[in-house]
């Protein structure tokens, strides 16, 4: 079959033929797509009673739409009169930005792509508002549609269904709504109503929603990695883990090697690759869900792709596209090795679980850093405490046998991944829906950007006003502040100088929600900072800025920031904890508590990064200025109180030895004050200080050693430093006193004297000096050997090598000369050599090659985020220059 043929057969309609959602039964709403062979969307709803996904058909007429201002409407009605295909309304909108109602032109066409998207769209002729917000988002905020919220359908309509909660849950919200919010007026009216709808949405129950893990297996030719857009090697396994138990591998019998060994139970041999392609599609059908890992780039559109190949069978005929589940765009195979469009199932949803966990909000939100590299296998290591099935050689080279273990052990671990802490990342997609307003295919596959996004957008909608475009947020003005951080465009939040040295008995005071308290009480929103009332010039100043703030209306970040914020602290943190509730709903609302914490933390962040649609950059700086305000004025009242603050850093205040008395007082002051809440984070036995800011240690009182950046964790360190970085954490660990620190000194000064020998010596194995990397995309999308010319005894040579390229593709690179298959998502070991790239993969290296200064560094580097905390010197210990003397170990200036 020619290559590009898949992509030139006729489009089929994909939905006519499934089941529409019944009557009078509630179903939970889980995303919506646009059919463009009948201009049409798609609302797919789960049904918790059938465990299937029902299709619903808009029946109101929505079609794509954007708004023009009046200025620009002798364009507009000069667009209208040449493509008769967009009609005009004339309606009134409120513009946030003037604060004030004005007269639009609403502009409809029949499809998505005439409003934007090419180059002859309408957003490409006239200056337009909301024109690049994808349609069925559109639909969605305009029907006031909450995906994972349930839904009734009566008749031809769709109404919302909301399960009663407890009263205890009520009576708890009631108490925060009238004794908790202190908001006076027609503004506390506004936001008691969003508290309390929002309370109303994330209360609602989440079905146990059935799924399945896939994940394939490919033959594999020796150098080069299988593409699903060349698509010529057989599928060899496609292995299935779902929610109801079934475990299954289907493996291709044809021409595989039998190494005589029964296979496991799960297994069933195909005797052909379109038998086991038809069994695969069969299975995929009968779920609503389907997870993959790496599934939108690879596993998908490879199965999507041979199913239209003739050469599966010996009959030459490939499946018909109507019994492939599977829904694919052109792009998909084009962009392999970069990031792939999201592929669809025709039934039901696909969540591709490498986009989810590579979402950095989730990982450092959800999952507390848990995992640093976004493989399956790091990930499980990190989450499951399992790991992928280790083998010898290539996967083509494996016996059936063992490779229908490996590939179901892949299904198995991609499917608890979304299984383990009672289903803890579906319930947690599923909540981050309700708040995101957006499908949850797409919060799965989206940043955390885009989520706050569809909250604005989403109420804005509902609020019949006029959304923002960039340009206009633009001319808000810039930053007032000088970023003292490079990258950044303003100056960040307050680092208080350390008090260097050692400090016992330090309790860290943590701003609960700083930034989203910040952004509640000073009524922060691209709208309402520089605002158009010459009045707030002068009574909303934001003192450190040159940016004032509106005095006259609330500002919609504030009120659903704040509002989240609010019910995080007052009301689910409460929930999860109290015992007096079934251990469900316990969990239930500590789902919703991670999922209100992972939108809070970057809601101050998003303001400031251009590539959200709602950039302000005066917002951001605003928001950082009050929050350094806040905390130099807590330090002044610690200081007030008589307590010692040792450092203080962003939302965290250090208090050594503090009174319970004392700590009391602070929080009270800092409720009734500055409309902050402050709460202990951590208590340590000690901490210890350098002049460097950002750069401490502390010991908790279990003797847990806290690092701050901690690079000798992570998993590409060397592991001969990685092992002698915990050796030194378990020293400090046992250090109880200012005594034991003379022994600790010693010791630790041995571990790095030990370690530094045997590496000048050549005596550390050459696997324990690996960096380990993963490759994010294809060698092919990296640059090729480049000659050069080397000087060797006045005679010049040509040499080729890789220049310009990061160490572990170089090192990938040398391996793919050499025949070894490399694709995306594989760990490279390399170490560092002294000739040729300056790199070598691990298997390649010889011990005389290996760079020893470059280790030293290595080690010096890493070491230091402790030692450099103890005012301790890496060099003087080699007997190297040194900046202060072996005395001077661990405190520079006591503190008793």
């Amino acid at each position: 079959m020619a290559q590009q043929e898949v992509f030139t057969q006729e489009r089929r309609k994909r939905f006519d033929d499934l089941p529409e959602m019944p009557e009078d039964r509630p179903a939970l709403l889980l995303s919506a797509v646009y059919s463009g062979e009948e201009r049409k969307v798609y609302l797919k709803f789960y049904d918790p009673r059938d465990n299937v996904i029902y299709h619903w058909r808009d029946r109101t007429g929505h079609v794509p739409y954007a708004y023009s201002k009046i200025q620009y409407a002798d364009t507009v009605d000069q667009i209208v009169a040449k493509e008769t295909k967009y009609k005009v309304e004339r309606m009134k909108k409120k513009d946030v930005i003037a604060d004030q109602e004005i007269d639009v032109l609403k502009i409809t066409a029949p499809d998505p792509l005439s409003i934007g998207g090419t180059d002859n769209s309408l957003r490409e002729k006239v200056r337009c508002w909301e024109a690049d917000i994808k349609y069925h988002e559109n639909y969605l905020y305009d029907r006031g549609l909450i995906p994972g919220t349930y839904y009734v359908r009566h008749g031809d309509k769709i109404e919302q269904h909301m399960y009663k909660i407890s009263d205890k849950v009520e009576f708890e919200l009631k108490n925060l709504l009238w004794d908790k919010i202190k908001e006076e007026g027609e503004g506390g009216k506004e936001y008691r109503q969003y508290v309390t709808t929002w309370a109303n949405l994330l209360n609602q129950p989440i079905p146990e929603l059935k799924r399945v893990a896939v994940d394939i297996e490919v033959e594999s030719e020796e150098g080069r990695m299988p593409t699903p857009r060349d698509h010529d090697r057989r599928v060899t396994a496609v292995g299935f883990a779902g929610s109801d138990g079934l475990r299954k591998v289907l493996v291709l019998g044809e021409n595989m090697v039998d190494n005589g060994k029964p296979l496991v139970k799960e297994a069933e041999v195909c005797k052909n690759e379109k038998e086991l392609l038809e069994k695969a599609f069969a299975i995929i059908n009968s779920y609503p869900i389907i997870l993959t890992f790496n599934g939108d780039d690879f596993d998908l559109p490879y199965l999507y792709a041979r199913s239209q190949d003739a050469r599966i069978s010996s009959d030459g005929k490939a499946i018909p596209r109507d019994a492939v589940p599977i829904i694919i765009k052109k792009e998909s195979f084009i962009k392999h090795g970069m990031q792939a469009e999201p592929v669809g199932i025709r039934h039901g949803i696909h969540i591709d679980l490498f986009r989810t966990f590579q979402n950095r909000s989730i990982q450092i939100y959800a999952f507390s850093r848990k995992y640093t590299e976004f493989t399956l296998n790091a990930i499980c290591e990190a989450l499951l405490e399992d790991s992928k099935l280790e083998f010898e050689g290539d996967i083509s080279d494996l016996p059936m046998q063992t490779l229908a273990e490996y590939c179901m052990k892949d299904a198995e671990l991609t499917f608890r991944l979304t299984s383990f802490g009672d289903n803890l990342l579906m319930k947690l997609l599923v909540v981050i829906a309700r708040i995101g307003r957006l499908s949850v295919d797409d919060i799965a596959r989206f940043g955390v950007n885009q989520w706050i996004r569809g909250i604005l957008y989403y109420e804005h909608r509902q609020r019949n006003e006029l959304i923002p475009r960039t340009d206009e947020l633009h001319e808000k003005g810039t930053a007032s502040t000088a970023a003292v951080i490079k990258e950044k465009k303003y100056r960040g939040g307050e680092v208080v100088e350390p008090t260097p040295g050692i400090h016992f008995n330090v309790v860290v005071l943590d701003f609960a929600s700083l930034y989203p308290s910040i952004i509640k009480v000073h009524n922060l929103s691209y709208e309402t900072i520089n605002c158009v009332h010459p009045r707030c010039r002068e009574t909303g100043k934001i003192e450190g800025t040159t940016h004032w703030v509106c005095q006259q209306r609330k500002g919609l970040s504030s009120l659903l920031i704040g509002s989240l914020r609010d019910l995080r602290v007052n009301y689910y943190k409460f929930l999860s904890k109290d015992k007096t509730l079934p251990a469900q709903e316990r969990q239930l609302y500590n789902v919703v508590s991670q999922a209100i914490k992972v939108i809070l933390n970057a809601s101050y962040g998003v303001m400031g990064a251009e590539i959200f649609p709602l950039y302000c950059l005066p917002v951001a700086d605003a928001t950082a200025a009050i929050g350094r305000n806040t905390i130099n004025a807590t330090i002044d009242k610690c200081k007030e109180l008589g307590i010692e603050v040792v450092y203080g850093d962003t939302d965290s205040l250090f208090l050594k030895e503090p009174s319970q008395e004392s700590i009391n007082k602070v929080v009270g002051w800092a409720k009734d004050q500055l409309g902050v809440d402050l709460e202990i984070d951590k208590q340590y036995r000690y901490v210890v200080f350098s002049d460097l800011k950002k750069n401490y240690l502390g010991v908790l009182p279990d003797g847990t050693v806290d690092v701050k950046g901690l690079t000798g964790k992570k998993s590409h360190t060397p592991p001969f430093i990685r092992n002698a970085f915990y050796e030194i954490l378990n020293i400090l660990g046992r250090v109880g006193s200012q005594k034991d620190f003379e022994s600790a000194k010693e010791s630790i000064k041995n571990i790095i004297q030990r370690d530094a020998k045997n590496l000048e010596a050549h005596k550390i194995p050459t696997p324990d000096l690996s960096f380990n990397v993963m490759i994010n995309k294809s060698l092919a999308s990296y640059g090729k050997k480049v000659n050069s010319v080397k000087t060797m005894d006045g005679k010049a040579s040509q040499i080729e090598t890789y220049k310009g390229l990061p160490q572990h593709i170089k090192a990938a690179k040398l391996l793919a000369d050499r025949g070894k298959e490399i694709k995306a998502g594989d760990i490279i070991s390399y170490v560092k050599t002294k000739n040729g790239d300056g790199v070598k993969p691990v298997e390649l290296a010889k011990p005389e090659e290996i760079d020893t200064e470059k280790y030293l560094e290595a080690m010096e580097s890493t070491f230091d985020q402790v030692l450099g905390a103890l005012s301790f010197d890496f060099k003087s210990v080699l007997g190297k220059p040194r900046q202060q003397s072996l005395d001077e170990l661990f405190w520079s200036k006591p503190s008793v």
